[in-house]
């Protein structure tokens, strides 16, 4: 046997084996949707596939929240999304997310059913939850400015929060992301303000 036929992988393997996890992924998305706990047997039975097949793709809870955070991602942005770049950045960043996500009916559905899913969507938000504090910190405003203006931030950036503003409030879902964005872009400014006031006052202590 050669060297180069001992590497062979079969394409046809290949996808199956694709194809048998992406079920598998779609399998658990159905379990935390309906609010129940991951469950590698019920899912190689949604499947027809074994438990072991299911381990062999997701060895422990770790591997299948990791995988489903990012497979509820591809969902929701097909496209991919770019974090906030910087405080200048943000009404940018909650403008795309908000579009996104009201644009997938996956999103929707999660929203608008308040299905409860906490472990999967800390996973999958963590790393743009953290560019918005840096973002925010970046500004140099004061200590509790900056941390109320991180709190009220990060409560915008799903889209629990804007689907109450068409579902409660009948605002045109269309317009929602450009609110959002308008209203991050007041709150960068207030808080650019607020450093630019603490920055002379502290020169004035200085002189």
């Amino acid at each position: 046997m050669t060297e180069e036929t001992r590497k062979y992988v079969s394409p046809k393997r290949q996808a199956q084996a694709a194809a048998t996890r992406e079920a598998i992924l779609k399998a658990f998305a159905d379990q935390v949707s309906e609010g129940d706990d991951l469950s590698p047997s019920d899912a190689a039975a949604q499947v027809g596939v074994s438990v072991r097949t299911v381990h062999t793709h997701f060895p422990n809870r770790e591997s299948q929240l990791a995988a489903l955070g990012e497979w509820f991602d591809t969902q929701i942005f097909p496209g991919g999304f770019v974090p906030a770049q910087g405080p200048e950045d943000l009404p940018r960043y909650f403008r795309d997310i908000h579009s996104m996500a009201l644009a997938s009916p996956l999103a929707t559905a999660l929203a608008s059913k308040r299905m409860k899913w906490p472990e999967v969507r800390q996973r999958r938000r963590l790393a743009r939850l953290d560019a918005i504090r840096k973002a925010v910190k970046d500004i140099g405003a004061p200590r509790r400015a900056t941390e109320d203006a991180t709190a009220l931030l990060l409560s915008l950036s799903g889209i629990d929060a804007s689907w109450p503003l068409h579902e409660l409030y009948g605002l045109p879902l269309d317009r929602i992301p450009d609110v959002i964005a308008h209203n991050v872009q007041l709150i960068v400014d207030d808080l650019k303000l607020q450093a630019k006031q603490g920055s002379r006052a502290a020169t004035a202590r200085d002189q």
